[in-house]
Formats: structure tokens, C-alpha cells, sequence
């Protein structure tokens, strides 16, 4: 009688004969197609046949490089492109997110209090700048404003008057290189919604 043991060992055995033989056969079969390839080049001068095998040698190098190690080195040199891009997004994120927690730790303000920071900070800009308040919301007309002024009014527009910008309309005058156009804001409400 047979132990489980016993019976799994002649499986394996069985297994084992099986794949020898199909590497056998494939062995068989690659020596019958590479059989007329060896009698020519067995023909051939001791000379011819060193070049010949050098220039296998070197297209079996070439073909190896192609197909395992550039495709490699590609997708390393991809990935260091991509790391530098993801790190310089994390950036952006943890300078806007101490932005945000910044503006979080101001005391609210109406809006009254809101539109009268919102006046003054529209006239900073200059004489031909308007503001239109309307309930909640007001709206900016910007005139002749440099790029210099409006990158500093934006941000200054959340944090002093707690204003957040609802839509804009602006332009950049091909002539002056001055912004004009319109920014529509809401004013903070007399209930927090941070």
C-alpha cells in the first residue's frame, strides 16, 4: 500500500518525465531547424567563422540592450521626470494649504466690515478702479491695473475683506500691459461657513 507521500512523489516524477520530454522534443526540433545554419557555417574558413559568430554575438547584444535594458532606462528616466514634477505639486499643495489655514485663523468679519476693506483695497489700485456692492456679492471694474498690483490685490482680497472671487473677466492690454476687466466677489455672510 502507498503512503500520500509515495503517490505525491510519483506525480512528481511523472511531471518531471513529461516536461523532459517536451524539452527534449523542443531540443530535437530547434537542432533540425538550425542544422542547415551549422553545416554552412561548419563549411566556412576558421576566419569566417569568428566574424561570423562576432556578428551574432554583437546582434544578440544589441537585440537584448533594445528589448530588456532600454526600455528600462526609459521608464527610469520617465520616473525621475515625473517624481520632480510630483514634488514641486506637493509644494504648491502645502503652501496653499498653510495659505488656507492662515485665512481659517482671521476672525470673521461682517459684511459691512468686508465692503469698507474691499473699498479701500479697490482704490490702492488706483482712481480709475470702481466697486459695485450688491447684497452678498460686489463687483470690481479694474482699469489700468500692472500685473504686479493684481498679483498682490488677489490674495489680499481673501484674507483682509474674506471676499472669495466668484468669477472674473479680465484682460491683458497688448499695448500698456495693463489688466482691466471685472471680478465678481461674495462678501462673507453674518453666519461663519469655514
Amino acid at each position: 500500500m502507498n503512503t500520500p507521500f509515495q503517490n505525491e512523489s510519483k506525480s512528481r516524477k511523472g511531471d518531471l518525465s513529461k516536461s523532459n520530454k517536451a524539452s527534449t522534443s523542443l531540443g530535437h526540433a530547434l537542432n533540425t531547424v538550425l542544422k542547415p545554419f551549422q553545416d554552412w557555417i561548419s563549411g566556412r574558413s576558421v576566419r569566417e567563422q569568428l566574424l561570423i559568430n562576432t556578428l551574432l554575438f554583437l546582434i544578440s547584444l544589441y537585440l537584448i540592450f533594445f528589448i530588456a535594458i532600454a526600455p528600462a532606462l526609459d521608464s527610469l528616466h520617465k520616473s525621475a521626470a515625473k517624481a520632480q514634477v510630483l514634488d514641486r505639486q506637493w509644494g504648491e499643495l502645502l503652501g496653499m494649504q498653510s495659505e488656507l489655514k492662515s485665512i481659517k485663523s482671521l476672525p470673521m468679519i461682517d459684511a459691512a466690515q468686508a465692503s469698507e476693506k474691499l473699498q479701500t483695497l479697490t482704490t490702492q489700485l488706483g482712481p480709475l478702479n470702481k466697486i459695485t456692492l450688491q447684497d452678498a456679492s460686489a463687483r470690481l471694474q479694474l482699469k489700468g491695473v500692472s500685473p504686479e498690483a493684481l498679483g498682490e490685490f488677489l490674495p489680499e482680497l481673501r484674507k483682509v475683506a474674506q471676499a472669495q472671487v466668484l468669477a472674473t473677466n479680465l484682460r491683458l492690454d497688448p499695448q500698456t500691459k495693463l489688466w482691466e476687466g471685472s471680478i465678481t466677489v461674495s462678501l462673507p455672510s453674518a453666519a461663519p461657513n469655514r
